[in-house]
């Protein structure tokens, strides 16, 4: 996308977010600097170009180019970026615990061939403690609802993954049981609530017990009960499911995806304008 697309896109998906979702209004967008850190989106999104293009701006150091105009490295609503733009954001700009807000981030392709051909969408929250500021988002119902706004609004979508952040931790670096040590780390991420989308994962997983059609992939169900999703029941089926994974040499859920398969042909969408330059200085 280009810098005015992605905007488009952003601000289109977060207000339906809002609206169908218990995101809480305002919220902030943010950049990589202190200064662009907590960027206020007022509720009407008056302001969201406005907040997001200042965050933007802190991507400099990873280039911009624009169409027609290569020697010009400005952001400009034409522009790309050769790693993708991102979209991160908060919600319940001035709840006084950090800890209680919750944080999303999206990133359009690269236009830049074998740099970040997919970009991942990531939503966590802290705490969905019963009676907690955001225990809405596990109420009955609220997960396959959120999961269906997602697959609709991500056109590009591999996976949906709800989860814990024990359990990710437990995927890239320690499982939480010393059993599972060897076999658990690396390897693809996936959680209780899993959506499989990618036709390589789906022909491995297609027969495994807890596998539901769902669209045009699978849906993995062990538990509505996120809260406590860490029981010992519920690592050993992941595990289980990781393993199958592994065994079949698939490494990542993305595994195997054609770059034209999902809206990237490979080569730069700056038509001919060389795929390395030199940086713009960080200021």
């Amino acid at each position: 996308m280009s810098m005015q697309e992605h905007i488009q896109w952003g601000r289109a998906f977060l207000q339906r977010f809002h609206e169908e979702t218990p995101w809480q209004l305002p919220f902030s967008v943010n950049g990589t600097t202190r200064r662009h850190g907590n960027l206020k989106v007022e509720k009407d999104f008056s302001n969201f170009e406005e907040m997001l293009k200042l965050a933007l701006s802190d991507y400099r150091k990873d280039g911009f180019r624009n169409v027609g105009n290569p020697d010009v490295n400005d952001l400009l609503p034409v522009s790309y970026s050769s790693t993708g733009f991102r979209l991160s954001c908060s919600d319940g700009y001035g709840i006084k615990k950090s800890r209680d807000r919750c944080s999303l981030s999206m990133g359009s392709p690269a236009y830049s061939e074998g740099i970040g051909a997919l970009r991942e969408f990531a939503f966590s929250c802290y705490d969905f403690k019963p009676g907690g500021i955001n225990a809405p988002w596990v109420a009955t119902g609220m997960i396959g609802h959120v999961i269906e706004v997602l697959k609709e609004s991500v056109v590009y979508c591999v996976d949906l993954t709800y989860t814990t952040e024990r359990l990710v931790l437990a995927c890239i670096e320690n499982d939480l049981e010393a059993k599972y040590d060897v076999y658990m780390k690396g390897g693809p991420i996936i959680g209780p609530i899993t959506y499989f989308g990618n036709p390589a994962v789906i022909d491995v997983l297609k027969d495994e017990p807890d596998m539901q059609p769902y669209g045009d992939g699978l849906l993995l169900r062990l538990t509505d009960d996120i809260a406590n999703a860490e029981r010992p029941e519920i690592v050993a089926r992941l595990h289980a499911i990781r393993c199958k994974l592994l065994d079949a040499g698939i490494k990542s859920l993305e595994h195997g995806i054609n770059r034209a398969d999902w809206g990237c042909d490979g080569s730069s969408v700056l038509q001919g304008e060389p795929e390395r330059w030199e940086r713009t200085p960080k200021d």
